[in-house]
């Protein structure tokens, strides 16, 4: 008895179905889960991706640093629906950005303005992408239908100075879930991503290739970026923050 040959097509799309199973298993055991370009559950063709990280060239000072330059970004927000064919994605108003004192006091609570993510630029292809991939590995275990998104595109720059990923040092952001991409980094060392769990070995690891990324449990792990020192000129280190927020429902007992 032969067994029919597996396509390529094929024998990829199992394999990645098997990692986005592990992931999600990962995200809700550790509370967190790390994801390489390489093992990505969906293809983002290169020009699309190209085209996507280009936005990061056109980012705004970020004026809540107490008077250090060292990184540009933009702000914005969408709402998912769960529906049974996958997510569905609305631009919502743009808005201030605000985080309790208790996670990240150097803030001390206040409103933050940052400049918007345009409406256009809120349903990148690429963008829609990641959120999905991120919906799907948090539907592992937690079966709410509706979030509201916040997204950040940070560019940490470093020149004589370094650059600072997270001046708050070792924190929790405050919301349900948070997803890390990086987009790319050129010029730079440094920006290694440190994972605290009480009780367990610190988790130390650095994104270096595009779509490159992780996902955290917040209310499971603390985490921090170091910071980054340019290797010749201006080193950048490009990242899209999701923060991901329940709508509705209380949260199931799967947290971590």
């Amino acid at each position: 008895m032969t067994t029919a040959p597996v396509s390529i097509e094929t024998a990829i799309t199992e394999d990645r179905l098997r990692t986005a199973v592990a992931a999600g298993l990962e995200l809700f055991l550790k509370g967190f889960t790390v994801f390489r370009a390489a093992q990505k559950t969906h293809d983002i063709p290169s020009a699309e991706l190209a085209s996507f990280q280009a936005l990061w060239n056109d980012l705004a000072p970020d004026e809540n640093l107490n008077g250090g330059t060292y990184r540009t970004r933009r702000y914005g927000r969408v709402r998912a629906q769960i529906l049974a064919d996958g997510p569905v994605f609305t631009a919502l108003p743009h808005s201030t950005f605000q985080q309790s004192a208790e996670h990240i006091p150097i803030h001390m609570g206040k409103a933050r303005h940052f400049e918007p993510i345009s409406q256009e630029n809120l349903s990148h292809p690429a963008l829609l992408t990641l959120l999905t991939d991120g919906l799907g590995l948090i539907a592992s275990s937690d079966s709410r239908k509706e979030w509201e998104i916040g997204l950040h595109m940070v560019r940490t720059v470093a020149d004589e100075n370094p650059g600072l990923p997270t001046p708050e040092g070792r924190h929790r952001d405050g919301h349900d879930y948070v997803g890390m991409h990086l987009l790319g980094r050129r010029d730079c060392v440094g920006g290694t991503s440190i994972i605290y769990r009480e009780g367990q070995p610190d988790t130390t690891l650095t994104l270096l290739e595009p779509l490159d990324g992780m996902m955290v449990v917040d209310a499971a792990v603390m985490h921090e970026v170091t910071p980054i020192a340019a290797t010749s000129g201006l080193g950048t280190r490009d990242m899209l923050l999701v923060d991901y927020n329940a709508i509705g429902d209380e949260m199931r007992e799967s947290r971590p």
